[in-house]
């Protein structure tokens, strides 16, 4: 009975031991907790297009950078992760796109996105007030004479979150 005991105990230990044993500890949300939203909301504005009017959807980056400007990161653990997609509108659709335009962006600002900014060449930028995440819209019109269909232009950036760095196994796992 003792050595039951004593197998058990240490086994218990063990565990214990290894359950706190991880190359990298979380400190909070992980840089997949941040690819996984930043994808949903791309995917979600996508499906705010009418589908007969999108003639393509290029991803032109998805893919995690470190955080600039961040005072207290002199180690570069801080990233985040960003997705940019390139909406091609087929020729017959170019005509609404200033109307595809203003409905995306009222759809996110009636579900609690601020508008933070009306750039330069009809560019906006929208932020969720409790939490870091914004998206840029850029809408191009066509371009006959070049041969360029309309388009919108979606950049989706999530908040800051701890890695350990660039040789971060989070980044790894984040990327697949």
């Amino acid at each position: 009975m003792k050595s039951r005991t004593t197998a058990c105990v240490l086994a218990t230990a063990l565990m214990l031991t290894l359950a706190g044993c991880s190359a990298e500890p979380h400190r909070g949300p992980r840089l997949a907790d941040a690819k996984s939203i930043v994808q949903l909301v791309r995917n979600e504005a996508g499906e705010r297009i009418p589908a007969e009017s999108v003639a393509e959807v290029s991803v032109l980056s998805d893919g995690s950078e470190e955080c600039v400007g961040q005072d207290d990161d002199s180690a570069g653990t801080q990233r985040r992760w960003v997705a940019t997609s390139l909406i091609t509108f087929t020729a017959d659709a170019g005509d609404t796109l200033e109307a595809t335009y203003a409905d995306l962006i009222n759809s996110f600002s009636a579900n609690g996105w601020s508008e933070v900014s009306y750039g330069g060449g009809g560019s906006v930028t929208l932020n969720k007030p409790e939490s870091q995440e914004s998206i840029a819209f850029l809408a191009t019109a066509a371009d006959d004479a070049a041969g360029e269909p309309a388009s919108i232009t979606m950049s989706i950036v999530s908040g800051c979150v701890e890695t350990v760095g660039d040789e971060s196994a989070v980044l790894e796992d984040a990327a697949r």
